[in-house]
């Protein structure tokens, strides 16, 4: 998958998770410090968020960020700019911890 692919699957995510917990984009924006032309942004793929970012996001929508990530395999990542392999390794490492019950919280 490529970053623009893995950006697009991650703003389209955050939408349908939004409508899921049916708040609006300023409501989203105000809980993690943004505009709702950022939230629109985000969601319509021309902006990447930060990962803090993205887990202030998954925090207000009442998700696990892990939810927020489209499936991949770990191979998959190698095609993503480092700061973005790295984060999305480091999510996957999480949610194992946590489906295995080794996570904490």
């Amino acid at each position: 998958m490529k970053e623009r692919e893995f950006n697009e699957a991650v703003a389209r995510r955050i939408r349908q998770a939004r409508a899921r917990a049916g708040v609006t984009q300023e409501y989203v924006g105000r809980r993690v410090g943004l505009s709702r032309g950022s939230i629109t942004n985000i969601e319509s793929g021309t902006q990447a968020p930060p990962l803090y970012r993205l887990a202030l996001i998954a925090s207000a929508l009442n998700v696990q960020l892990a939810d927020l990530f489209p499936p991949l395999q770990p191979d998959e990542a190698s095609g993503l700019r480092a700061r973005h392999a790295a984060g999305v390794a480091a999510v996957w490492a999480e949610a194992a911890k946590l489906k295995d019950g080794h996570g904490e919280g």
